[in-house]
């Protein structure tokens, strides 16, 4: 499948997002047009006005981002006047409220299916992009005794999760569990969006990333740089909740997304964007070393990092390597005033 060319209009769900807001930028850095989706128009201007802060013209902004409404993610309808004239589709819309809460499971199958649905309808359509995640591969602490690689799926939490299986006898499993509806909904919307394109003229690549990590580049702060940077208040909150993993700098995730538009021999693939293995008592000695004056949780004691091992040797050609932890934090740090 070809890859877009340069001028390409993309669409771009959820633009507003952590993740997204920076691969939109990464478009229009390519040359590329960009039509984003928001649940509301009010966060459009804080968007715009962030890229022109990261050095592209408002004029060019003027003519080549625009904003559509889609307030319903299971919409086919919405999403079909969302993707009109569209050459890609970018798509990783979906609600992080509570990672818990099993309703994400219908409510992301629904959405990827809408976006496909709508998708087809279109033949200047080359090529769909899902935002997936590492855990249809694994979820921290859980591990298995090789590397894994993108042909592997998390099958095991799928078997407990929809068999109700006990996991409190297992402490690993039990530090794990919170996180399991939204694998399951990610495992199973991803697992839906391959099977799908079995059937269109459009080919599909899915990028899995790892525990994000950087700076905002506008608005309140996401869920996982949330969870970082509670670190610079003497809170564990972040490090209590989520378990040590890989992790990705979110300008990674970004770059790496916009390439799976215009590399061809991308298509039909999967792609781990995780740049290293990461402990939160690394984060905190980052903070110390360059905020001295922030207060910083003690080193938590016992702790060590993920076991798990994964093979992803050709998203680091692609990329070329990949911003390192400290660099990842302390922009985070700089970003939010310390």
């Amino acid at each position: 499948m070809p890859a877009v060319p340069p001028n390409s209009l993309i669409a771009i769900t959820g633009v507003s997002g952590y993740i997204a807001s920076y691969t939109g930028l990464y478009a229009l850095r390519a040359g590329h047009r960009v039509r984003g989706t928001v649940r509301s128009l009010a966060r459009a201007e804080s968007l715009k006005a962030a890229y022109e802060k990261q050095g592209i013209p408002v004029d060019e902004l003027n003519k080549r981002l625009e904003f559509v409404v889609v307030d319903d993610l299971s919409s086919e309808e919405q999403w079909t006047k969302a993707f009109e004239n569209v050459d890609s589709v970018i798509h990783g819309a979906l609600s992080l409220a509570d990672l818990s809460d099993p309703q994400l499971i219908p409510d992301a199958v629904s959405a990827a299916l809408a976006v496909l649905r709508a998708a087809k309808k279109f033949p200047s359509i080359k090529r769909v992009v899902f935002v997936s995640t590492i855990w249809t591969i694994a979820i921290a602490p859980m591990h298995r005794d090789r590397a894994l690689t993108t042909q592997d799926w998390n099958d095991e939490a799928l078997r407990i999760y929809e068999n109700n299986l006990p996991v409190d006898h297992d402490p690993i499993l039990k530090r794990a569990f919170p996180f399991f509806p939204y694998t399951v909904a990610k495992v199973k919307a991803e697992r839906a969006a391959w099977e799908f394109v079995k059937d269109t003229s459009f080919d599909l690549v899915s990028v899995l990333p790892g525990l994000t990590i950087g700076p905002m580049l506008h608005g309140e702060l996401a869920l996982t740089p949330g969870a970082a940077a509670s670190g610079l208040k003497n809170d564990t909150t972040g490090a209590e909740y989520f378990p040590n993993q890989w992790f990705v700098d979110v300008r990674d995730c970004g770059r790496l997304l916009c390439l799976a538009l215009t590399t061809p021999s991308m298509g039909g693939k999967r792609y781990l964007a995780v740049a290293q293995r990461f402990e939160w008592n690394q984060v905190y000695g980052i903070y110390r070393k360059h905020f001295p004056k922030a207060q910083v949780p003690k080193d938590i004691e016992g702790s060590e990092p993920w076991a798990q091992e994964l093979e992803f040797t050709e998203s680091t050609e692609l990329l070329g390597g990949w911003i390192s932890l400290e660099k990842s934090v302390v922009d985070l740090g700089k970003g939010l005033g310390y």
